[in-house]
């Protein structure tokens, strides 16, 4: 007796804001001290396995002796977190550079 085969279900896919709440929670986990972070970019990868997650933080510049930070505003640091998108996890961070 032949069996009869179905094509298999298509995978579910995380939506953007999964990924993106996936990736404010590995950065909250990794600088528990940064409270104030924005999110900058969303993209999906080219071969559609992963969300690309860009958020922003500012960073205070590091004292130096006689100069009035006052005078210096903070800078913004950027990272990517790259997510499943079948899982929803995050497989990787790296630092965003501008171009």
């Amino acid at each position: 007796m032949a069996t009869t085969r179905t094509a298999p279900a298509p995978a579910t896919r995380i939506d953007v804001r999964s990924a993106t709440s996936a990736a404010a929670r590995y950065f909250q986990q990794l600088y528990p001290n940064v409270s104030d972070f924005s999110l900058e970019e969303v993209e999906l990868s080219e071969d559609e396995n992963y969300w690309l997650i860009t958020l922003s933080f500012d960073v205070a510049w590091k004292a130096v002796v006689g100069l009035s930070l006052q005078l210096s505003p903070p800078r913004s640091k950027f990272k990517v977190f790259k997510v499943h998108v079948r899982t929803g996890e995050v497989v990787s961070m790296k630092n965003r550079k501008l171009e």
